[in-house]
């Protein structure tokens, strides 16, 4: 049975068999791939900074605010790099829209995100995130031996 993606009203919280739109951000210093370390309870371990997009939200200004929030604002690019789709715990589906952000200073530690830089070519799974996607973000390069998309017949316009 094929389903479409449509979606219900709006909901405060996860709602067992929905749906969400998430947004990430991929930040980047220096070629290596900042993550935080979360000590918050109910959140604990390394993330990358992200949220729910707000019903009818843009996706950008959600990256620019989550920017702001967890690395102080200290960048000098922001770009969509990937749109990505995942089952979520309780039957329900997310839908991943990934941003990089090029970081101009490596943030600012608080009382519970403390940054981790890693080393240019290092990388490590991070949530729903392969350490292969991630390379590729942070890189702007395709993985070797990758090929790019081309549809059958090209393009039409």
């Amino acid at each position: 049975m094929v389903r479409s993606a449509y979606f219900g009203q709006p909901a405060d919280t996860f709602v067992r068999g929905g749906a969400h739109v998430a947004v990430y951000l991929v930040p980047v210093y220096q070629g290596g791939l900042v993550v935080f370390d979360v000590s918050a309870r109910a959140a604990r371990g390394r993330w990358l900074p992200w949220d729910v997009l707000e019903f009818g939200g843009n996706p950008y200004e959600a990256a620019a605010a989550l920017a702001d929030d967890w690395c102080g604002g200290a960048l000098s690019d922001l770009t969509l790099v990937d749109v990505m789709s995942f089952p979520f715990e309780g039957e329900g589906w997310e839908l991943a829209i990934v941003y990089r952000a090029e970081l101009t200073e490596l943030p600012r530690h608080d009382d519970v995100r403390t940054p981790f830089r890693f080393d240019p070519g290092e990388y490590d799974a991070i949530g729903s995130f392969d350490p292969v996607d991630l390379e590729r973000w942070v890189t702007r390069e395709a993985p070797a031996g990758a090929r790019p998309f081309a549809p059958p017949g090209g393009l039409v316009f």
